[in-house]
């Protein structure tokens, strides 16, 4: 009996930790600092192209090889945005319009889980309280140092494509 128990033990033990390897290998695919390159919506002809309306975002993604990603996504000349002018003498349509804009910057840390095929972010915290706790899939593209991750939910009625670039 205790050479089956032992046998048994051995094979569980074998398994987990294979399982545990293929999770692992999966994540550090991934691990280290990624600069967005861009995003891309599919044309009439179901092509990938470049994504007007986001067309010289900038931003980052950071794995970190334990399960853990931070996301932060900016949108064309935010860091050169002039916040000079004092909040008191701006007008209605200026503080809407200046809320809008600081809103389109994008902040979210998550636990991820990695397949071969997808990345599940699992979001913490997030600069807009109601994607607090929302979980969200991408499709996941690895080819060298291009990482392409694929929405499965649509914005502004389209599936984006955001294409990002490891960075040394």
């Amino acid at each position: 009996m205790t050479n089956k128990f032992a046998c048994i033990l051995l094979i569980a033990m074998i398994f987990f930790s294979s399982c545990m390897q293929e999770q692992k290998s999966a994540v550090e695919k991934l691990r280290g600092m990624w600069r967005l390159d861009r995003f891309e919506i599919k044309d009439s002809s179901n092509r990938w192209i470049q994504d007007p309306v986001r067309e010289g975002w900038t931003g980052y993604i950071l794995y970190d090889g334990l399960g853990h990603v931070g996301v932060h996504l900016s949108p064309k000349n935010y860091k050169d945005y002039d916040i000079s002018k004092n909040i008191d003498s701006l007008n209605m349509s200026e503080l809407l319009g200046r809320a809008k804009y600081f809103q389109s910057n994008y902040v979210y840390f998550a636990n991820a889980t990695v397949t071969d095929s997808s990345v599940i972010h699992n979001r913490l915290s997030a600069t807009s309280p109601k994607d607090w706790s929302v979980v969200v899939t991408r499709d996941m593209e690895l080819h060298g140092d291009t990482l392409a991750l694929i929405t499965h939910e649509t914005f502004d009625g389209v599936k984006l494509r955001v294409k990002w670039i490891r960075l040394p």
